[in-house]
């Protein structure tokens, strides 16, 4: 995701024998409540509810610095590039389910506007405790800013670290200005960001005004002059 300093490549590998122990606790899930106001159109009405619902969250500043792991395993459709094993961990007390986490991470990942539309890399979602070459966590504020270290997140933004993808809480659960109400698309934006530069890829700029934004722009701090965009291989329409 767009970071205030993002880490670059070529970082070396923590071991996974490093990370944190994965605890079996069961997650626990968002209540999005939403109130009814008949006197508004649907549409308006659509987006007060998102914008009411990410209000309500609450997003822990500390964490305990354990894990819930997922457990599922998805191949990924493509055929062709270099595989990249990864993991899921959501970080102990926060309102993320960490199987449903992980097949919205390789649902993008697998999307062929994702990067393996380059047909250069494919990702594949493998369970914790396999071997993996790539670890994305889903962490509060401050874990964050402990994973990314000496990257300074300053508990506001996401990083990618050595063999891991640090996507933080905050980031993940309310979304930034930039995306407004729409999330979806925010958390699309944040994953192919962060594992863009796992697999080398550096910061760029807005190419010019009402042009999609570059993937590998720092959507998170603004657009600029760029339209939103959370696709590598979006086209201009």
């Amino acid at each position: 995701m767009a970071q205030i300093a993002e880490p670059l490549t070529g970082i070396p590998a923590d071991s996974p024998s490093s990370l944190a122990p994965v605890s079996p606790k069961p997650s626990m899930s968002i209540d999005p409540t939403t109130a009814t106001q008949p006197s508004v159109r649907p549409a308006k009405l659509q987006a007060k509810r998102k914008l009411k619902s990410q209000d309500q969250v609450r997003v822990p500043e500390n964490g305990p610095g354990t894990y819930q792991g997922a457990k599922t395993s998805i191949k990924s459709r493509a055929s062709s590039g270099t595989l990249i094993r990864y993991d899921v961990r959501v970080e102990d007390g926060l309102s993320v389910d960490p199987e449903k986490a992980a097949v919205l991470i390789q649902g993008v990942l697998d999307d062929p506007r994702s990067w393996r539309g380059t047909r250069r890399w494919r990702f594949e979602l493998v369970p914790v405790g396999q071997s993996a070459t790539l670890h994305a966590f889903i962490v509060t504020p401050r874990t964050t800013d402990q994973l990314c270290a000496p990257y300074l997140t300053r508990g506001e933004v996401s990083c990618q670290n050595g063999n891991r993808v640090v996507l933080n809480a905050k980031r993940w659960l309310l979304g930034v200005d930039a995306y407004g109400s729409d999330l979806k698309n925010y958390r699309r934006y944040l994953v192919n960001h962060e594992f863009g530069h796992a697999i080398g890829k550096h910061h760029v700029g807005c190419p010019g005004p009402g042009r999609l934004a570059p993937v590998m722009m720092q959507q998170t701090k603004g657009l600029g002059a760029c339209r939103k965009n959370p696709w590598p291989q979006a086209t201009e329409n």
